[in-house]
This record gives C-alpha cells, structure tokens and sequence, in this order.
C-alpha cells in the first residue's frame, strides 16, 4: 500500500537508500537531510513529500517529490527507490504513478526526474522512458567529466 510515510520509516527508507547500489554516500546523506527536514518542519513548509510502499512493517520502496521553486506548477522527483529484495515487482513503478498523481491533484502539471548519464544508471534511465518519460536534455560533464545530467519529464 502507497501512503505518506511516518516517522517509524525513516530507518527503512535510509537503508534502502543505503542499499540501492546506485547512490554513493553523499547522496545517502541528502536523503537523510531531506528525511529530517519532512519530520521536523513538514511537507508542505519544506517542499519534500515522501511517500512509502509498505507490505505491513516492511518498506518496499519510497519517493520524494515537491514542487520546484520559481515554477508554476512544475514538480521534481527528488529521489525513487525500491528494496534490491523488492525489485521487478510494480513497487517502483506505483510510487512514480502515485507521485505523479499527487503533484497533479496539487496543481503540477509538470514532474521532472534527473538522473545519470553513466552506463550505471542505464536501467534508471530506462524505467523513465518506460513510465512515459521524455528525455528532454542532457548537460554533459554536470556531476564530473565522463557524467551527464539527463533530465526526463512528464507532462501530466
């Protein structure tokens, strides 16, 4: 079941993160940083939904999406990721789906999703395309020489 995550999450969603195998650890931090703005100020004055699929007690998979600033209804997806354990199993394409709702039902008639460039990050890259995602640009070398910026949205 997709919902709003709560607080009891937050140590799933860190070791998800933590073991994706895509994030290094200075991206595992942002989510942390991100996690404890949603706790401590709330979705709404931070700009950070977080959303879970949860099986009972265990998380599955969590995303964070808001809306970016200076836009008229243009949404980002912050972060998505699913449990290694939990893969190929619909739970990431459901928190996309549902994240893309939300944003539409607040307003946002835009979501963007930014990722790598590398070889690395080929099956990230091939989920937004799946999920009706438009790779609209590329910025090379943004992170570092040899990684690009690839930048795919969805009009809702």
């Amino acid at each position: 079941m997709i919902i709003a995550a709560t607080e009891a999450d937050g140590a799933q969603i860190q070791d998800i993160t933590a073991r994706a195998g895509v994030f290094n650890q200075e991206e595992v931090d942002c989510v942390a940083e991100l996690w404890g703005d949603y706790l401590t100020l709330g979705p709404k004055e931070c700009g950070y939904n977080f959303i879970v699929d949860r099986d009972e007690d265990q998380v599955l998979g969590f995303a964070c999406y808001g809306p970016r600033d200076l836009t008229n209804g243009v949404y980002d997806l912050y972060w998505i990721a699913v449990d290694p354990n939990a893969r190929r199993g619909g739970v990431g394409r459901g928190l996309i789906t549902a994240s893309e709702q939300a944003a539409h039902e607040a307003g946002g008639r835009m979501l963007i999703a930014e990722t790598s460039g590398t070889p690395h990050y080929e099956p990230t890259r091939n989920f937004y395309l799946g999920m009706g995602y438009i790779a609209e640009a590329t910025i090379k070398d943004f992170y570092v020489e040899g990684d690009d910026l690839a930048i795919f949205v969805k009009r809702l």
